[in-house]
């Protein structure tokens, strides 16, 4: 009885607290486009991803991991790059999501992705790290679901920009 008193009250308390969390699934279907280019892959990950710097918990679950979207946008940006021998391999893939606030300006959210990448054009070689870090500005009313899938779209097109430049460099080696 006495258990279940303090059980009670602790519920209670725990309930009054306010710390609320908030878990949101992101349709990130869209940004996975087909595309026929088995020469480029990304080690896959999983999980979900927690906007940090807001009041509130707020928890972003995307539909598909963000490993399977980046691959999906770069085989669809890249195919044209591809010559025989030519493999492409991304590994590490980390993932972060926070708004920062200043003095004098309104509040910022920016997707951090970052990842090791090995391009191969017939044994010649490069290794690049890129960092993305696309942003926009938020407010109270932000949907958080809805500006992840921006950022990632807007990420994965600056990363076909540098990997396609990693693929040139490579290239260049064979002439």
């Amino acid at each position: 009885m006495i258990r279940a008193a303090c059980l009670a009250t602790m519920a209670a308390a725990l309930c009054a607290c306010g710390g609320q969390k908030v878990r949101d699934t992101v349709p990130v279907d869209a940004l996975v486009v087909p595309a026929f280019a088995p020469w480029i892959s990304v080690e896959p990950t999983q999980g979900d991803l927690q906007v940090r710097g807001l009041d509130e918990k707020v928890v972003l679950t995307p539909s598909r991991p963000v490993s399977e979207v980046l691959q999906a946008q770069l085989r669809q940006a890249l195919q044209p790059a591809y010559i025989s021998n030519l493999t492409l391999a991304c590994e590490r893939v980390k993932t972060d999501m926070r708004v920062r606030h200043e003095d004098d300006k309104p509040p910022v959210a920016t997707l951090d992705i970052s990842m090791r990448c090995t391009t191969n054009a017939r044994g010649f070689v490069t290794r690049s790290e890129p960092h993305l870090e696309p942003s926009a500005e938020v407010n109270a009313q932000t949907d958080y679901a809805k500006l992840f899938v921006s950022l990632l779209g807007n990420a994965s097109k600056e990363l076909a920009t540098k990997l396609q430049a990693d693929i040139d460099a490579s290239k260049s080696n064979l002439k």
